[in-house]
């Protein structure tokens, strides 16, 4: 079916003369004719691999409540044939995917066509003004181009596909060619050419003027009789398209009036040979003279005994009250089938009379063009029979006196007058399917504009002054009513719940915003009851049909319904409906998207969510990015919605805070849980200390936990500006995990959403140093290193900053050190599990060294092991012992939070950490045991940690702790010998802690508290 704007007066344009007379600014395609043939074959290598496989999603009942399981057992039957048929080949030597590739063909059909519609809508450029032709005419491009992939899919669909698939593909196609052909009769231009030919073509014409012109002028003049008679061009294809041959459909009839095959004399002729057989019998040369004695006894049909007719006119029965012979009622019957089936295809009127002429009945082709002039300008149009109307009033008038004349029985002869007339009372009396019943209406709503404008006419030739016309309003309320009362009604129940048929007569009747509306709250319906995608749509409270939710299962419908939608938004059709239920409308689009998501073509999702409002694009992308892993499609994710102009800090925002809503409402309320303990009381005596948990951060990753920390993985992708955001969330997160004591969780941020590699990617440098400076390589040697009694001191605390005036986060400015204050939390809190996992790591070392004491070959391995661990136990504790470490919050909630956090874990680490210089002073070097003391003095000079100790009640277990530190100093021997090294740290000789010491029994721990 070829897109048309409207048919002229010579037939229906071709494809070259309805493309608009104006430039289109739609962006040019080179090889433009082929591409447009090619469009849904071609595809790049990089999207062939893409296309993704996806299992047939479930089918919701709402009539019985209950999920449809998908249909995988499709190919049950053909196994049964195989075993069946065992001697040619066992159903068992197919593979799985021979068994598969059915639906792997499914999937990729559905996933290219996806991505060509996306192609050509990201080609439409919306943002122009509605009044502006050059975006209807991008409008009506993208529609046919959207009609030729439909096409090429079409082309593509074998004819014996499963039941009603390439009949939906037709009407797809077709739906697109009726949407721009009926946008063409809306568009600025077509509607001004019709306000200015109203002011003038009445006027040109005179009493002279042909059938021919006065159908052109009454074009021209009315918009609305435009998009009607586009509509019944539209409807009269379909029918030519898709109904089956004439001869086929009469197939019945024609046998039952026993004319044989290849006789191609008509008429009633088993009538005429009894006509003939009484004039034979009473010798009669004149016509039979019907009220003759005797006749109606011996001139009757044999089967019921009724008078049959004398004479063979047309109207002999109706004006004789007799019958024919049966053969000749079924041959009747046929005939008036036929002339409905052409009017109904819209025969040219040269077909017609072809038919009728090589069937030797001239006259039925003289009827059905309403024996008006014959016009051969016309011959190639379906419209002769209404445009001979303007000067044939009287054909007209017994049109309708025939069509509702109780003595014709026929309903396809009434159905035939009756659109010969523009009666569609009686016309619809043929009308079997929805779309014999849209033809019934949209010709009597054509015929009675065209009867009005030719009253109009008549008038002007008594009145010249009389030029200007004034058509009627649009039908569009009958129309919808109409509609409405047509797919209701239960012969139509069937066709009504069919794919895209919804479509179709919203279409017609223009009943755009009920018709989107409805869908929308379908789409809600249906992601509650199936599950699919409910997280981007709240639940609709409004009552939805049940032919919008079938509709909205249908994914090639739901492909449908949001192009069109945001076609039609552009074009202004739908701005009240916006206006007044945005979330509804904008359900569809969701619906979509979701689909998309389904399918694995995220990279599409961007240019959908750009057609949404704002606040729902964040939230819709907040849900779904979430399930992105790559980073190579993350990457072209972000890339495809900064060309959509998407707000991205703000959509980072939303996949964080969907990931991690529950969390975030809990770490608000200052009923924080009590975080569990990081260390596990140690033995008696020599062996008080605590220890690290065993396998502290070593664990299963819950879905949960992988989905919070894909959610701050995306922080990666915020500018300068929005850093203080992205700081907020990892900060955020690294303080859910810390209070609910998930430290295989705090394993995986630490990992993988380290400040350095983020910030790197964000605003390229390295923000994980407040001073911008990078920590300073230590320039001593490789002995001076490895000596086992020489202790490097910790590092000093920074010179504590002034606090900022304003919050962190919102203080203007990309410089390095906004940029750093902004991320001190965040900092602060990864130096906090940096130092929990090298606790961590440092335990497992000292267990394998423990427990391979008496293993020489493995000791040196476990040892060295064990001093690395040392080593970066060490550096990581040093930033925990600042008196400014999670001392710095950025708002209450931020202080009440820290001092929380603060108080539990500071305790914890510098008890896990004297574990460790005590472990290390028994198995590395006794010097550690030093550093046990050096600690201690820490822990009293500096105000944050005494108080910590402090606040969480935890100084008994320090002291217990350093007394027991205190008393392996002093039960340790001073090295003897000529190869004994000296005890040396940074801040002088160790000879204070020199003491004999005389073991006389356990101490007293308690005694110490």
């Amino acid at each position: 079916m070829a897109p048309i704007t409207r048919s002229s007066v010579h037939g229906r344009p071709t494809e070259s003369e309805s493309i608009s007379r104006h430039e289109s600014s739609y962006p040019a395609e080179e090889n433009n004719g082929e591409d447009d043939q090619d469009m849904a074959e071609d595809y790049d290598e990089e999207s062939a691999e893409e296309g993704a496989t996806f299992p047939p999603l479930p089918l919701y009942c709402f009539r019985h409540s209950h999920t449809l399981c998908p249909p995988y057992n499709l190919d049950c039957q053909r196994s049964k044939m195989l075993i069946s048929t065992a001697g040619l080949q066992s159903p068992y030597q197919y593979s799985a995917q021979d068994i598969l590739r059915p639906l792997q063909d499914t999937a990729d059909r559905v996933s290219r066509q996806a991505e060509e519609f996306a192609k050509q809508l990201d080609k439409f450029n919306i943002n122009r003004e509605t009044t502006d032709q050059s975006l209807w005419e991008d409008a009506l491009v993208l529609l046919e181009r959207f009609s030729t992939i439909a096409h090429a899919r079409q082309q593509k669909t074998a004819v014996d596909d499963f039941d009603g698939q390439l009949d939906k593909i037709q009407l797809e196609n077709d739906l697109w060619i009726l949407a721009r052909n009926l946008l063409a009769c809306k568009s600025p231009e077509t509607v001004n050419n019709a306000q200015i030919a109203q002011e003038s073509r009445l006027g040109d014409l005179h009493r002279y003027s042909g059938n021919t012109e006065l159908w052109a002028s009454f074009l021209d003049s009315d918009a609305v009789a435009q998009e009607y008679e586009c509509i019944l061009s539209w409807l009269q294809d379909r029918a030519a398209e898709t109904s089956e041959p004439i001869e086929d459909l009469l197939h019945t009839l024609t046998e039952k009036s026993e004319r044989g095959d290849g006789v191609w004399s008509a008429g009633p002729i088993y009538t005429q040979a009894a006509i003939k057989q009484q004039k034979r019998t009473r010798v009669w040369s004149k016509p039979l003279d019907p009220s003759a004695p005797g006749l109606k006894r011996t001139h009757a049909r044999p089967s019921d005994n009724k008078s049959l007719v004398a004479q063979l006119d047309p109207d002999s029965r109706t004006r004789e009250s007799a019958v024919l012979q049966d053969q000749d009622e079924f041959h009747e019957q046929a005939v008036w089938q036929t002339c409905w089936e052409m009017l109904r295809r819209g025969r040219t009127a040269a077909e017609i009379q072809s038919w009728w002429a090589e069937r030797k009945e001239v006259w039925r082709y003289e009827a059905l063009r309403c024996c008006g002039p014959k016009a051969s300008e016309m011959a190639e149009s379906p419209w002769l029979r209404i445009l001979n109307l303007a000067t044939n009033q009287e054909w007209v008038d017994r049109c309708k006196a025939l069509a509702h004349n109780t003595a014709i029985a026929d309903r396809y002869q009434k159905a035939v007058y009756g659109i010969l007339c523009g009666d569609g009372e009686a016309s619809r009396q043929a009308s079997e399917v929805i779309d014999d019943h849209l033809f019934a209406l949209f010709n009597a709503l054509l015929i009675e504009r065209y009867q009005h404008y030719i009253q109009a006419y008549q008038k002007k030739l008594v009145e010249p002054s009389a030029v200007a016309y004034r058509p009627d309003s649009d039908a569009h309320d009958h129309i919808r009513q109409y509609v409405a009362k047509v797919q209701s009604a239960q012969a139509n129940k069937i066709e009504s719940h069919l794919p895209h048929k919804m479509i179709e007569l919203a279409m017609v009747s223009r009943d755009f915003d009920a018709f989107f509306l409805s869908m929308g709250r379908a789409a809600a319906h249906v992601a509650h009851a199936t599950g699919q995608g409910y997280e981007m749509m709240n639940p609709s409270t409004a009552e939805s049909n049940e032919i919008s939710q079938l509709n909205a299962q249908d994914h090639d419908s739901a492909r449908m319904v949001v192009h069109l939608q945001l076609i039609l938004q552009a074009l202004g059709f739908l701005d009240s409906v916006y206006a007044e239920n945005e979330y509804e409308m904008e359900n569809n689009i969701v619906s979509y998207i979701n689909f998309l998501q389904s399918i694995g073509r995220f990279q599409l999702i961007p240019l959908y969510a750009s057609r949404l409002s704002d606040k729902r694009a964040q939230h819709v992308l907040g849900s779904i990015l979430i399930k992105v892993k790559e980073s190579k499609e993350r990457d072209t994710i972000v890339k495809l919605m900064k060309k959509e102009d998407l707000n991205l800090p703000e959509i980072i925002m939303g996949v964080f805070s969907l990931a991690n809503i529950d969390d975030l409402q809990k770490l608000r309320n200052k009923d924080l849980p009590t975080p569990p303990r990081i260390t596990t009381p140690g033995g008696t005596a020599k062996f008080a200390v605590r220890r690290v948990k065993p396998q502290l951060m070593t664990g299963n990753v819950s879905e949960a936990v992988e989905n919070a920390v894909r959610s701050v993985e995306w922080c990666r992708y915020v500018d300068a500006e929005s850093w203080g955001g992205a700081a907020w969330c990892v900060s955020s997160l690294y303080k859910i995990f810390l209070f609910k004591g998930d430290f295989v969780a705090l394993r995986q941020l630490l990992d993988r959403v380290s400040l350095s590699e983020i910030s790197l990617a964000a605003v390229g440098m390295n923000l994980n140093f407040a001073d911008g400076d990078p920590p300073i390589e230590n320039g001593g040697d490789e002995d001076e290193d490895m000596d086992e009694d020489r202790v490097q001191p910790m590092s000093p605390s920074r010179k504590r900053r002034d606090p900022l005036a304003d919050h962190p986060l919102t203080r203007s400015g990309t410089d390095r050190e906004t940029l750093a204050f902004k991320s001190l939390i965040w900092r602060q809190l990864e130096q906090l599990a940096t130092a929990i996992d090298t606790l961590d790591i440092f335990q497992e070392a000292a267990d394998n060294l423990e427990a391979n004491r008496s293993n020489p070959s493995l000791l040196r391995t476990y040892k060295r092991d064990l001093k690395k661990a040392l080593d970066d136990v060490r550096t990581a504790i040093a930033p925990l012992l600042d008196n400014d470490f999670l001392s710095q919050p950025q708002d209450n909630s931020d202080e009440y939070q820290l001092r929380v956090i603060r108080n539990h874990y500071i305790p914890e680490c510098i008890l896990a950490y004297n574990s460790v210089l005590w472990f290390a002073g028994h198995f590395v070097s006794r010097a550690w045991l030093v550093e046990c003391m050096e600690l201690a003095q820490r822990v009293a000079e500096v105000p944050m940690l005494t108080n910590a100790f402090v606040e969480g009640k935890r100084m008994k277990e320090l002291v217990r702790a350093f007394a027991v530190d205190s008393e392996a100093l002093l039960q340790a021997n001073e090295q003897s010998g000529p190869k004994a090294k000296k005890m040396k740290t940074e801040k002088g000789n160790s000879d204070i802690w020199k003491v004999s010491w005389k073991e006389q029994g356990p101490i007293d721990l308690e005694a110490l508290d």
